[in-house]
């Protein structure tokens, strides 16, 4: 794609991504088109305003040939999905070129990338990467779907910098050039099928992430993974894999790619020993009458929140619930040894005590303040109290983010 030749660009969907983009597109000196299914009322004014004023033309409530048609190419929020949106059809109908941020940013950087994706822990390991990294190399960013949109920033980055990126299986959908330096997969685990038709399906939209590498680059593997991954793609770089050299596999695929660039152990250590989590991943609140109260929001399929249970000491009460995935919650039944009492609450909550009925007592809220509330209640001294919902957050809140501060809030208005 000769970015020369692009006069209007649409962006499909709005939200942190889409503005990022409209940012971007500007300081490119394109006209820049935003089409969003959703209503207008459902964003804040502020930003769209502050758009249309510069020349940027909305369309919201739909998504239209008429608004799209004169578009030379468009590029995708993650958010829409790739398979079923009406979007998609239209603009292939338009015989529009689609890509999506990632794939859009990357057109415009010279940096040195590193991207890290898998079903757990990449947000953290993306995180740690960059920290470590940072420690030695002067210049190092940090974005992706960690929560900054590579194309807020990429203007900023040179030849020479690096580019730590965490990518989802959803962004993975629409590259076609991006070859990031080093590509990383940190495990991988059904997640996400009500998008995907099969967990085969997902797993090729991860193995993207090594589709345009050479052989100077580099594809960091976990050997604890029993998967043939040359049955979804051929991997032309040279793979380097991660297994034990730290107690979990987070530490221990950022010291992997820390070699890579120079950096020793002793390098990792020094950062791990600083590190104290992240935000809505076992992210201690507050501790009430002996009662522990733990924020894992970001557990967004039962993986993670197998992973969870398995960190959590003590008895524990689950806050559980939220949009279905179309992923099988039976696959913690035999973790759930611990856990005196699952509340559950969202849309999923149903399917879920259906799934789980034999396990331990169980019992269905109508919202997450009514389940916080119930457990306070029924809790007793060295108990926990986790949320872990092992579904999406979009049923009540608009992300995992906005979920877990809720929580946070519900939790510091409880009175002891």
């Amino acid at each position: 794609m000769n970015l020369e030749s692009l006069k209007t660009v649409c962006v499909v969907g709005w939200g942190k991504s889409g503005s990022a983009l409209v940012g971007l597109l500007l300081a490119l000196g394109k006209k820049a088109k935003v089409s969003e299914q959703k209503e207008r009322k459902d964003f804040a004014p502020g930003p769209i305003d502050s758009f249309i004023k510069q020349g940027v033309e909305f369309e919201f409530g739909s998504h239209s040939k008429k608004f799209i048609k004169d578009c030379q190419l468009a590029v995708v929020s993650p958010g829409v999905d790739t398979f079923k949106s009406q979007a998609f059809k239209v603009i292939q109908g338009l015989e529009i070129p689609i890509v999506g941020e990632i794939e859009f940013s990357f057109w415009l950087t010279k940096a040195n990338c590193v991207a890290i994706t898998g079903t757990n822990g990449k947000t953290t390991t993306a995180h740690l990467t960059y920290q470590v990294l940072r420690s030695k190399r002067k210049r190092v960013f940090l974005g992706g779907n960690i929560g900054t949109p590579f194309a807020s920033f990429v203007l900023e980055t040179k030849k020479n910098d690096t580019v730590v990126l965490e990518i989802s299986s959803f962004q993975l959908e629409t590259i076609i050039k991006f070859r990031p330096q080093v590509a990383a997969l940190l495990n991988i685990a059904p997640d996400h099928l009500d998008r995907y038709q099969n967990f085969s399906g997902y797993l090729q939209a991860k193995m993207n992430i090594f589709r345009n590498q050479i052989k100077d680059d580099y594809a960091v593997l976990n050997k604890a993974e029993d998967i043939n991954f040359e049955k979804f793609v051929s991997i032309r770089s040279q793979i380097l894999y991660f297994s034990d050299e730290f107690p979990n596999e987070n530490f221990s695929c950022v010291y992997r790619i820390a070699r890579i660039y120079g950096l020793s152990k002793t390098d990792c250590q020094v950062v791990f020993s600083k590190f104290r989590g992240l935000p809505h991943r076992q992210q201690l609140v507050r501790e009430i009458n002996g009662i522990t109260f733990i924020n894992d929001s970001k557990a967004t399929n039962p993986s993670s929140t197998i992973w969870a249970l398995k960190n959590t000491r003590g008895p524990v009460i689950l806050l559980a619930g939220g949009k279905d995935k179309g992923l099988d919650y039976s696959v913690i039944l035999p973790y759930l040894k611990r856990v005196k009492k699952i509340n559950l609450f969202g849309q999923a909550a149903r399917l879920i005590a259906d799934c789980l009925k034999n396990g331990v007592p169980l019992e269905v809220f109508l919202s997450l303040k009514e389940a916080v509330e119930a457990s306070f209640f029924k809790a007793q001294e060295g108990d926990t109290v986790i949320l872990s919902p092992m579904c999406a957050s979009f049923d009540m809140f608009s992300n995992y983010q906005e979920r877990g501060d809720k929580f946070i809030e519900m939790v510091n208005n409880l009175k002891s």
